[in-house]
């Protein structure tokens, strides 16, 4: 080897050293195939309908999707999941803001999974002190649609206690599905039954907001699965404001607080920020869909949907902190990515 090769070969040592450095860094895990937040599921299409007016004006906030199954063979009925959307007006713009799309995944994991699901654009032009009630009359007029088999739509599954509906949302949506079950538990509204449960991910009212986060009226029947980051700072106190008020309403066993932990052992980092639950990268530091959706939105509020309306999954969705609960799966190295933290109260 003549002197200027063995140089060249030296000074590529660094680099190839680099390279497969760079090839090693760990990433997240994929999809399990099984479980509530898996990719075995009862129905492979979705079929969406709409758009729908809660109002014949036809105004912004009265506007909303249905979105269902579509398969050769589908069931007589079905529960139906109202999804509330977070406050992403003053980021996006009207209408992309309130889109479907920025959590149309977790919309179709819902779906497949055999939930009906209606999303409402219910903050279109309105004060946050209105939105209760706005989605109220989106969630009613969805609900009659759904009964009359409008367009060939299934209609919702109910048992003795009435038609069978969860809620599931994002930042402000998950503060709303608190504020519209205490609200329908005060005062009811015909035709609309309370929730079996809510799965409600990193509530948030934003800074300064003058909403109330006490929600201790609340019916003692709704099963809940609370999720914050711990890097979304601005918004745990609102989040633990939500569970200090229902602590002594709701009983211990059918309630669940955890805590999303960051790990940045690989690439792309899964922070508990804010943002994780969207699933189109909004906010976020990657392209959307990751194990954050796997192991924590999607499990969660299908795991507590399934636990309340079939009883299966509840080590899942209400497991007190079970290894099923807080799993998190492994980075392609085989490191267990940081597991979920249960909060107190238990």
């Amino acid at each position: 080897m003549t002197t200027s090769s063995a140089l060249l070969r030296i000074l590529a040592l660094p680099a190839l050293a680099t390279l497969h450095s760079y090839a090693q860094t760990p990433t997240p895990p994929g999809q399990p195939s099984t479980g509530p937040g898996g990719s075995t599921y009862l129905y492979r299409s979705v079929t969406e309908y709409g758009p729908y007016y809660s109002t014949s004006s036809k105004a912004g906030d009265s506007e909303f999707i249905i979105y269902q199954p579509k398969a050769s063979t589908l069931p007589t009925s079905l529960p139906v999941a109202l999804f509330l959307h977070g406050y992403l007006l003053q980021i996006e713009g009207y209408p992309t803001g309130d889109s479907p799309n920025n959590y149309i995944y977790w919309i179709q994991h819902l779906v497949q999974q055999g939930y009906t699901v209606v999303y409402p654009y219910y903050d279109y032009g309105l004060e946050a002190s209105e939105f209760t009630d706005s989605i109220l009359r989106s969630w009613g007029t969805a609900l009659e649609l759904l009964e009359a088999k409008t367009g060939g739509m299934i209609p919702p599954s109910e048992d003795a206690l009435g038609i069978q509906t969860v809620f599931t949302g994002h930042s402000m949506g998950a503060y709303q599905c608190f504020a519209t079950a205490q609200q329908l538990t005060v005062t009811p509204v015909k035709g609309i039954p309370l929730p079996r449960a809510i799965a409600g991910m990193t509530p948030g009212i934003g800074n300064g907001s003058t909403l109330p986060t006490n929600f201790s009226q609340i019916s003692p029947s709704i099963r809940v699965v609370l999720v914050d980051g711990d890097e979304d700072t601005v918004d745990i106190p609102t989040a633990q404001a939500i569970w200090s008020s229902i602590e002594n309403v709701i009983p211990s066993n059918n309630r669940d607080f955890l805590e999303v932990i960051s790990d940045s052992h690989g690439s792309p980092a899964q922070l508990g920020n804010h943002w994780f639950p969207d699933t189109n990268g909004l906010e976020d530091d990657d392209s959307g869909v990751d194990d954050r959706d796997y192991n924590v939105t999607w499990k969660l509020s299908v795991g507590i949907f399934n636990c309340v309306l079939y009883g299966t999954d509840c080590s899942y969705g209400l497991g007190h902190g079970s290894t099923e609960q807080v799993y998190m799966g492994l980075w392609s190295d085989g490191t267990p990515v940081t597991p979920l933290s249960l909060q107190d109260g238990q």
